[in-house]
């Protein structure tokens, strides 16, 4: 049995990478099961109806429809992706958890913080999140030249702290996986990566639009990178 899993395709109206399309099309003849694994589509710098309709959109959906067996998971970017999706022919989810080749495998976007914490905001994300650059292009132009710069200072902290959160993501779930018996396939982090640890593991799924790294096939219970073999 084969599976492809994927995610962060972040596809908008101005986005759809070449990759991503050659890894969907491959799992249309290729692939017993496809997982998109969240943040397919954009819905945070635009609003998610604009990315799901606008022409890059109706192709990924073409593309996703045409998977023999899939399952689509939200993540923080299309949180809401199923408001818009009524006619999927496989299943919107939240996470999976499946068996196959002797394993047991759970699916979702991020680790422990989308399925908790963001669970709560679910009802109001695709109100407020098409808001964030708005607002925060309203509140940078009241502050002054010395301000920006402290808070530039400030940011670069945050971004070593949230990037030392993503890691430890990582390692929550491995220690899940360990505890539940179970393969974790995510995203989320857009750094793709395999970590085994004796016979457990745990699978991220990269991205296909930052560094455009991404795509992880398992086939008869081993994993491995996609390797992209077309040229650009």
């Amino acid at each position: 049995m084969k599976i492809y899993a994927c995610s962060d395709l972040h596809v908008s109206p101005t986005h759809f990478s070449n990759r991503a399309r050659a890894f969907l099309e491959e799992a249309a003849q290729q692939a017993d099961l496809t997982l998109l694994c969240g943040d397919i589509y954009e819905g945070t710098w635009c609003h998610l109806e604009e990315s799901v309709k606008s022409p890059n959109g109706q192709k990924l959906w073409s593309l996703i429809q045409r998977l023999p067996e899939a399952v689509v998971l939200l993540g923080n970017h299309d949180w809401t992706l199923g408001d818009y999706l009524g006619d999927s022919r496989h299943p919107v989810l939240k996470s999976h958890r499946f068996d196959m080749d002797g394993k047991s495998y759970y699916a979702t976007h991020g680790w422990i913080e989308y399925d908790l914490a963001l669970s709560l905001l679910a009802p109001i994300y695709k109100w407020l999140y098409p808001l964030l650059p708005i607002l925060a292009k309203c509140w940078t132009r009241k502050k002054s030249p010395r301000t920006l710069k402290l808070e530039a200072q400030k940011s670069e902290a945050q971004a070593a702290f949230y990037w030392r959160k993503v890691r430890e993501m990582s390692n929550q779930a491995i220690f899940q996986a360990i505890d539940e018996g179970c393969v974790p396939i995510w995203g989320h982090s857009h750094r793709r990566h395999i970590d085994a640890y004796e016979r457990w593991l745990s699978i991220n799924c990269g991205d296909f639009c930052e560094d455009d790294i991404g795509g992880i096939v398992i086939e008869d219970g081993v994993a491995r990178a996609w390797q992209f073999e077309r040229p650009l």
